[in-house]
C-alpha cells in the first residue's frame, strides 16, 4: 500500500467513522456545559446537573476539568476508530453517536415545548450523520438492488412522499401531550 493510498483511506475512515461521534460529542458536552445553574457558574459545584458519573465528578471539580475530560475521550474514541477493523470500527462508531445522542436528548427532551419532537429529529440527524458516514466515508454501497426499482418512478416516489410525510406527521410534527 502505498503512503498516499494509506492518507486518503486514513482521511475516508476519519470523515466517516470519526466525524459523526466528534459532532455529537461535541454537541453533548456544549449541552451540558449550557444546561448548567447560575449557581454552578457562580462556583457551587454542588449544582452540578449531570447524570453520567465521570462526567457529574468531572464537572463538580471544575468546567475545565469537564472539558478536558471530553477532549481526551474524544482523542481515544477516534484513535480507537482509526486502529479498529472495519466492522468493529463501524460499531465502535454507531455506539458513540448513539450514546450522545442520547446525552443531548436528555439536555433537549425538557427544555423545548416540543421536546419529543425535538428529540426524533436528533435521531433522524444521528441516523443521516451513521448513514452518510458509512456511504460517503467508508463508501459503502447496498449489494442487491431492491424489487421496487421496476416500479414507475411516479408511483414509487409518490408512495416514499406520502409514507415519510405520515411519519413527520405522527414524530415531529410539534403537538401538545394530551393530559
Amino acid at each position: 500500500m502505498s503512503a498516499g493510498t494509506m492518507v486518503s483511506g486514513l482521511r475516508q475512515r476519519f470523515l466517516g467513522l470519526c466525524l459523526p461521534p466528534l459532532l455529537f460529542c461535541a454537541l453533548d458536552a456544549t449541552l451540558t456545559l449550557t444546561g448548567q445553574s447560575a449557581e454552578y457558574w457562580q462556583g457551587q459545584a454542588a449544582h452540578v446537573k449531570e447524570v453520567s458519573p465521570i462526567w457529574h465528578y468531572l464537572l463538580a471539580v471544575h468546567p475545565a476539568a469537564f472539558v478536558a475530560g471530553m477532549a481526551g475521550w474524544a482523542a481515544i474514541f477516534v484513535v480507537v476508530l482509526l486502529l479498529l477493523p472495519d466492522t468493529l470500527a463501524l460499531i465502535v462508531s454507531i455506539v458513540v453517536v448513539l450514546g450522545h445522542a442520547g446525552g443531548v436528548a436528555d439536555w433537549l427532551l425538557h427544555q423545548f415545548r416540543f421536546g419529543y419532537q425535538v428529540c426524533n429529529g436528533l435521531f433522524l440527524l444521528a441516523a443521516v450523520a451513521i448513514g452518510l458516514g458509512v456511504r460517503w466515508g467508508w463508501q459503502a454501497g447496498p449489494r442487491e438492488t431492491p424489487r421496487f426499482d421496476r416500479m414507475p418512478q411516479i408511483w414509487r416516489w409518490t408512495l416514499i412522499v406520502v409514507l415519510v410525510g405520515a411519519a413527520v406527521y405522527v414524530f415531529l410534527w410539534p403537538r401538545p401531550v394530551a393530559s
